[in-house]
Formats: C-alpha cells, structure tokens, sequence
C-alpha cells in the first residue's frame, strides 16, 4: 500500500503546527532583514553573512514548517498521536527557536564560540525530541504505508545531519580536530537530501494524491529513498577517506532526484485537478529540483564560476524547498482550520469550504510572489553587491503576503470559533 489511510481523531491541536508555521514566516521576515545589508561583496560561499542568511532559510523558515507538518502528517497518516502538544512545544519549537538565532548570531559575529555550541546543544535538543517523538511513535504504529516509511527515513536523514553539524561546530570551537570541508559537504549533502528530499518524497505521495487527484505513487518510491541514504553514506565516506572516488556516488545521486522528479510529472499529468494552484506549483518545485541537483553536482569540477554554489543552494532550499512547503501550506492550512471547526458540528450553513479560508485566487498570487522572489535570488546569487537590495525587497514582499494570509486564516476560524454555540466550543 503506497499512500497512507487518513485517520483525524489523534490530529494535534491546531495551534501546535500553527505555532510552527506561524515562526517560519516570521523567520523569513527575519531573512529579508538580514538581506538588506550589502555585508558580501562578491559571490562566496563561507562568507559569514552566507552561512546566516542559509540556516535562516534552512532552520528557520523550511525546518518550522517541515517540522510542524511531520507533527500533524504522523498523527493523522501514522497514527502517531500528539496526545502531549504542550510537551512537543517546549520540548521542540522553543529550543529550535532559540537555537536558530543562537546560531545565525554566531555566525554573524566572528562564529563565536559560545554562540554555537548553545545552539548546537538548544538546535541537538529538539531534533532528539523531534526524531524520539517521531521514531518512537512510527515503531509501535500499525501504520506501514510508504509515506510513515518515508517519514522514519527522512528523520534518521535529520539525525545524521544534526551529529554532522555538531561536529562541525565541535571543530570550529578547536574541541576536536575533524577535517572540516569533509564534515561540511557532508553536513550539507545529508540535510538537503537526506532531510529535505526525503520528507519531500514521504509527504508527496499522501499530499499529491489526496489534493490534486491521481494515481497513487508506485511502491518501488520507497525504495529510492532507502538508495538516497545508501549513497549519502557512500559519499560521506568518500569525503572523508577516497575524495577521488566522490564522482561516483555523487553522480548516482541524480538517478533517485530523477526517478522522483519523472514520476510525479506523469503523476501530474493524470490529475484531475490540473488548474489548482497546487499543480502549477509542484510543477515549479520538480524544475527547481533537478536545477539544484546538476547545480550541485556540477560544483565538485567547474570552479571557475563561484556563485554555481550559490545557485545550488537557492535552487533546492528556495526553490524546490520553499516553494513545496508554501504550496503544502497553501492545502494544508486551510485544511486544518476546516477540519478542526468540523468536528465541533457546527451549524448547517456556518462553516465554510477550504476555499472560504483561502481562495485560490491568493495561492496564485503567492506563487507569483515565489516565482518573482526566486528570479531576485538567482541575480542576487550572479552579483550580491549589486541586487541585494532587490532581494531583501522580494523576501520582505513575500513573507508580509504569507503572514497575511495567515491571519486572514486566523481570523475566519475565531469568527467562526465565536459564532458557534457554546455546548459546541466546550
């Protein structure tokens, strides 16, 4: 059975994941901020400023939602209850939260050495209790649909990529002594695809389906995830002892991004919703990933050009990474306001549809925003002396419309919330 049966009665509560998502926009807020200085003059991909503004995407915008979706898709695809929510917030979203400014002050402030093993111990914290909460659950689950798989994949993926920036930090506070380019391409290889393409894969085959209508993923999906952290070892290993050897399993890393990427364009193009939003979107995301894999993979030999790096990163993190999750969000939150004021039986005639918390019409205008932010990025990344300005401006433009959204949603839901009767909310 490749896509997971949907079960509502253990859905956290909404505040939970809306906690969660409410931080990720807040954070990108934050990244445009931060954009505004014009503190990297040339395209580099060790500039202090880089590092900050990557893990603000990385950790604070794409983890807070990536991290509140797994809470809501493990209850409600795996049945893994969130029955504990107050324990899950201050046991995973306070600590991740502390521990991402922690990080990107460190930094931004001549990688202090205090300032990074806080948030290595605050950031180490809440992944443990994410991946306990998560792992733990999915073990005693009768759930073993491909998408609860994909999940318990993708957080072993997280936990390998948090030990590696763990050590990483380690070494740059002179506590150990690890060969630090290795531990960093190691880092970031386990974090954009052991972590981000994992979850992608694992999220997609419940989320594709169920919203625009197709086919069910093939049951082979899983195994390419079990191949992608196969090759994430391999070429861990390769970086550490045979660097000459890395081609190899770096190079076999594209067929599983591909096979992805194919399968859900024929699956797309058997949906029976092919003007939702969500279509034009995803389609988007699969350009952006195979973009970032050649990007990426391409750096190891053409140095000659040094925003390749720069473009790699923009290309998965901002443009497949981000424009997933806003598309999932875009589903996904008014799902959730919808469901939760379903199951207080409200009157006939007071709730409305999904569309009554967010029209269409206003995911298409945040995929313009996108799609606009992503061409900033990608001539900020050519000359960030140069457009920094414009792309400051485009994140700011884009995370003000998310965040309006997102109250408009709020909104809607306490209006409806009040209308109800008493009996009803208690």
């Amino acid at each position: 059975m490749s896509q997971a049966w949907l079960s509502y009665d253990d859905a956290p509560p909404i505040w939970l994941p809306a906690s969660f998502f409410g931080a990720a926009m807040l954070w990108l807020l934050a990244l445009g901020g931060l954009l505004l200085p014009a503190g990297m003059l040339a395209a580099n991909r060790y500039h202090p400023q880089l590092l900050a503004l990557t893990h603000v995407l990385a950790l604070g915008v794409l983890g807070n939602i990536m991290a509140g979706a797994l809470l809501q898709m493990l209850a409600v695809a795996s049945a893994v209850a969130a029955r504990r929510a107050g324990r899950l917030l201050l046991g995973i979203f306070l600590p991740w939260q502390a521990g991402t400014a922690l990080l990107v002050g460190g930094f931004l402030h001549g990688f202090s050495p205090l300032a990074l093993q806080a948030a290595a111990a605050l950031l180490g914290a809440a992944i443990l209790r994410l991946a306990w909460h998560g792992l733990h659950g999915l073990a005693h689950s009768p759930a073993r649909d491909a998408s609860s798989r994909g999940m318990a994949l993708a957080l072993l993926g997280l936990l390998v990529a948090a030990a590696l920036g763990l050590c990483l930090v380690l070494t740059l506070s002179g506590r150990l002594a690890l060969p630090w380019l290795p531990l960093l391409h190691s880092h970031v290889l386990w974090a954009a695809m052991g972590w981000l393409l994992l979850l992608m894969l694992a999220v997609s085959q419940t989320v594709i389906p169920l919203f625009l209508i197709t086919p069910p993923y093939p049951a082979w999906m899983l195994s390419t995830g079990r191949a992608v952290l196969l090759l994430l070892l391999a070429c861990s290993l390769a970086l550490l002892f045979w660097p000459a050897q890395l081609w190899l399993p770096a190079s076999l890393l594209l067929i599983p991004v591909l096979l992805y990427a194919v399968q859900s364009w024929q699956l797309l193009r058997q949906s029976r919703r092919p003007a939702d939003p969500l279509w034009w979107q995803w389609q988007a995301v699969l350009a952006c990933l195979l973009l970032g894999c050649v990007a990426a993979w391409l750096c190891a030999g053409w140095t000659i050009w040094p925003s390749l790096p720069l473009l790699a990163g923009l290309w998965w993190l901002g443009g497949a990474g981000l424009g997933a999750t806003l598309a999932m969000l875009g589903k996904i939150l008014p799902f959730l306001a919808w469901l939760h004021l379903k199951r207080l039986n409200p009157p006939r005639g007071l709730l409305p549809s999904t569309h009554g918390f967010l029209p269409e019409s206003a995911q298409l205008r945040l995929r313009h925003l996108h799609l606009l932010w992503l061409l900033a990025g990608t001539l900020w990344c050519w000359q960030p002396a140069r457009f920094h300005l414009l792309f400051a401006l485009a994140t700011l433009a884009l995370a003000a419309y998310a965040l309006w959204l997102g109250g408009n949603i709020a909104q809607r839901y306490q209006a409806v919330r009040r209308a109800l009767p008493a009996a009803a909310v208690r």
